[in-house]
């Protein structure tokens, strides 16, 4: 018989309009399992859910991603400053927020430091954003999976979407760990994150 082990990370993504009971019985699994780290990027139903009903998966997040816009639709809130939604989404669970902010790049809090990376430059114009951001939330997640910092994340999450967006779709593009560390050798010299606060 095949003995399945536990994961070291779940990525908990979008799910459907019936999906409520499926995350309280996740909760549970996490409360058995606490070394089980997660990553929380929610979807449509589950930010229509709301941060209230959905509290504990939020204190149990070790890694949450949005864009801008869904965290101001979590958060229930117009703010505009990045350094204050980092805050606020950190205030409800997650130990290290990521809010990715189109262009402009991307912003972290793991609780003592908010950085800002911009994105990895491309070598052509983008033919399409679609999957972009899962890329960007995929890789970040792996890097910390493979025992990166916060920091050696944020360098490594826009390279997979610099790839993917030279593509149509969101599989076509996705790069290796090694093809990855290849365009990290050949990265601007200020491709680096920036401290914010």
């Amino acid at each position: 018989m095949l003995e399945i082990k536990c994961p070291r990370w779940v990525y908990l993504s979008s799910m459907g309009e019936n999906s409520l009971p499926f995350h309280y019985e996740l909760l549970k699994c996490f409360e058995e399992h606490p070394d089980i780290r997660l990553a929380f990027q929610p979807g449509t139903f589950q930010m229509k859910f709301g941060k209230e009903k959905l509290k504990g998966i939020y204190k149990r997040t070790d890694l949450f991603f949005s864009n801008k816009e869904e965290a101001q639709r979590i958060l229930e809130t117009e703010e505009g400053d990045m350094k204050k939604l980092l805050k606020g989404v950190a205030s409800i669970g997650p130990k290290i927020v990521v809010i990715t902010d189109g262009v402009k790049g991307a912003y972290s809090y793991d609780g003592h430091e908010m950085l800002s990376m911009r994105l990895y430059p491309d070598p052509a114009p983008p033919l399409e954003r679609t999957g972009a951001g899962d890329a960007f939330s995929s890789t970040f997640t792996a890097a910390l999976a493979l025992g990166k910092s916060v920091r050696e994340a944020m360098i490594w999450a826009p390279v997979n979407p610099m790839s993917v967006v030279q593509h149509i779709g969101a599989r076509a593009g996705l790069l290796t760990r090694l093809e990855i560390e290849e365009f990290l050798k050949k990265a601007p010299a200020d491709y680096e994150p920036k401290i914010i606060g």
